[in-house]
């Protein structure tokens, strides 16, 4: 079963169309469902799909060769092929993990290439390079000293699903148990499979993974996805970062400082012992990889004073969260204590979770125009305390438009027990004056518990206060 991606098809197909030669390049980590991806976009379609794994140069070939129905294929016969074909009909070509065959068969490389600036420019042959390792996509294919960065018309980098896909894993589950889910799977397809068949639902088995019936299955599927060694069904995001990086101690542990919550640079320096100076190499790094990003205050690019660092995925920071500051337990196969971590810690956890979700709830009702305004950029807002190293701002704050002049859109989100009353709705107003607005100002205030009578009766009364709950955005 196929969900979502409907932008990432409309770019392919984009990609397909015409007669000449063209060249893409679709990129992600390992699990993000790449492969299912292009399957999908390859469906009828004069179609060649070849995986290249590490192997010899000639055993690529060799297999190459069988999967065309060809004897004794060498690069220039395959190109040759090719040619003969193209003259004919449209041909589709996908290599996934290219660097392999890069790596196995150098010739190759450059020999295709000549082809598709050469003999190939005036024919129907869409050539598709795809790989989960991002260093080595770089190197190879699209980097600027990779022979093909200049003829590469599409750059595709495949992301985890949203919340909206994600949560058709789920089946029934209520918003709460949805939102939890997206947070642990951290929209990956990988570990959405595999929880919709821990759920039992249709469409997603094969996977020796029995569904669960009882009533506590939330820390059921965590167990079996993460928390237990001997299961261990989710992507482990550590086996991800070996595939591009060669040493992971120092990786490891800034992860779990900026899971910790110390995301400035002189705070993961101070933690991890090393100089700041090592620090942000060790940063850029995993930035380059997917694995973290910077952080800048929206309307304060340049100010380098309000610069920090947060883990992009939140399966990941579940990982380095609850499981690597319980490296012993994890070992030892104590589930129930690990549980016990993550039940501790689970709200300051699923407020991170939430945030994101709210981000994609407000950028999707403004893609549908369900909004008094439309949004430009999303991104948020603080101020530094140095002193007692802690940092105070908005989850989330927007730039946009309202009836064509300037808006600034200030959130909260709210994940706790109790609904929101109206002394946090004025603490919102209250706190967007520490900040130069653009336009008019809309105030949002996002919880899964709901709100007091108090605030709802306020922000009927008052057109730019909108309060939103799970539910609604589930």
């Amino acid at each position: 079963m196929f969900i979502g991606r409907k932008n990432e098809i409309e770019k392919l197909n984009g990609f397909y169309e015409g007669e000449t030669v063209s060249v893409a390049v679709v990129s992600g980590s390992i699990g993000v469902g790449k492969t299912s991806l292009l399957q999908e976009f390859a469906q009828e379609k004069n179609a060649i799909f070849f995986e290249a794994y590490e192997t010899t140069g000639k055993h690529q070939l060799e297999r190459l060769g069988q999967l065309m129905g060809m004897e004794a294929l060498d690069a220039a016969s395959f190109c040759k092929e090719i040619s003969e074909r193209a003259s004919k009909e449209k041909q589709l070509i996908i290599i996934d993990q290219y660097p392999n065959f890069v790596k196995a068969d150098s010739e190759f490389d450059r020999l295709l290439h000549d082809y598709v600036v050469g003999e190939w420019k005036d024919l129907p042959v869409k050539l598709i390079f795809c790989s989960d390792a991002f260093v080595l996509i770089d190197k190879h294919v699209n980097g600027k000293k990779a022979i093909w960065s200049k003829d590469i018309s599409l750059d595709l980098e495949v992301k985890p699903l949203g919340f909206y896909d994600s949560c058709q894993f789920f089946g029934d589950a209520s918003p709460k148990e949805a939102a939890y889910l997206y947070g642990i799977t951290g929209g990956i397809p990988y570990n959405l499979v595999r929880v919709a068949n821990l759920l039992g639902i249709g469409g997603f088995k094969g996977y020796g993974l029995s569904p669960i019936t009882r009533d506590d299955k939330l820390k059921e599927i965590t167990v079996k996805l993460f928390l237990d060694k001997n299961t261990n069904f989710g992507l482990n995001p550590e086996k991800v970062m070996a595939t591009e990086l060669r040493e992971l101690a120092y990786y490891n542990y800034m992860l779990a400082t900026l899971a910790k919550g110390l995301n400035r640079v002189n705070q993961i320096s101070a933690e991890v012992e090393k100089p700041k100076d090592v620090v942000v190499p060790y940063l850029n790094s995993l930035m380059a990889i997917g694995i973290c990003t910077k952080d800048t205050a929206i309307t304060e690019i340049t100010n380098r004073k309000k610069t920090r660092y947060s883990i992009v995925n939140t399966s990941t920071l579940f990982w380095y969260k609850f499981v690597v500051p319980n490296v012993d337990d994890y070992n030892c196969g104590n589930v129930e204590k690990l549980w016990a971590a993550v039940e501790e810690s689970l709200d300051d956890y699923m407020k991170t979770v939430f945030i994101k979700i709210c981000g994609e709830y407000l950028a999707d009702q403004s893609e549908k125009n369900q909004l008094p305004f439309t949004v430009e950029e999303i991104g948020n807002w603080w101020v530094n305390d140095d002193e007692a190293g802690t940092t105070d701002g908005f989850d989330l704050v927007s730039l946009g438009k309202c009836d064509g002049k300037s808006a600034t859109i200030f959130a909260q989100c709210y994940y706790n027990h109790e609904p929101i009353e109206v002394a946090q709705l004025k603490l919102l107003i209250e706190k967007t004056k520490q900040l130069h607005r653009q336009g008019d100002a809309f105030y949002l205030v996002f919880s899964n518990a709901g709100f007091h009578e108090n605030a709802v009766t306020i922000s009927s009364a008052i057109k730019n206060i909108m309060l939103i709950t799970l539910d609604e955005m589930r």
